[in-house]
């Protein structure tokens, strides 16, 4: 629970070893942020001073667990004051899978529009019908702040919600 100040010391596909003057302690790479990470070098560079909370101690194996993420405000605890079901928005597609597609909606959020909900063609695959980086724009289908997960869809974008219409506006 501490928070300490050190320096980046090295990075690694697993993490960054921070000193923390006389020791080193490592933030896996998903303590680094809230937002997905794929290398430490997203976010850190060696030398960098940085803000860190210590998050365990393993004496016996002389180990430090740091975290940077849980210095910052998780965005999904005030999700559903940013987000509703039926709300129409916009994103970059980050990851298409056999199963569907990821959408950042904002930074450190990302919603999944499942296979069924991307056409209404029920054989199309998500790779035949989206591409990394594009933009798409979906409706939130559902919401559930304590398992953090979104899911969105193409396919019911306009379609009408308890007599509303939920349209984009410019």
């Amino acid at each position: 629970g501490d928070i300490l100040t050190g320096r980046v010391n090295q990075l690694t596909n697993f993490g960054a070893f921070i000193d923390l003057g006389g020791a080193d302690g490592l933030a896996h790479i998903s303590e680094l942020s809230w937002q997905r990470v794929n290398h430490p070098r997203e976010v850190l560079t060696p030398g960098q001073e940085v803000k860190v909370m210590v998050v365990e101690i393993d004496a016996e194996r002389e180990r430090i667990g740091l975290s940077l993420r849980r210095l910052q405000s998780n965005p999904w605890e005030s999700i559903d004051q940013r987000y509703s079901l039926g709300q129409v928005v916009s994103g970059p597609v980050t990851n298409v899978a056999p199963f569907g597609a990821f959408v950042q909606i904002e930074e450190a959020v990302e919603g999944l529009i499942h296979a069924s909900e991307l056409d209404v063609d029920p054989q199309a695959q998500p790779r035949d019908l989206l591409q990394p980086g594009q933009i798409v724009t979906a409706k939130i289908i559902s919401l559930d702040k304590q398992r953090q997960r979104m899911g969105l869809s193409l396919r019911r974008v306009g379609e009408n919600d308890r007599g509303t219409t939920a349209e984009a506006t410019a």
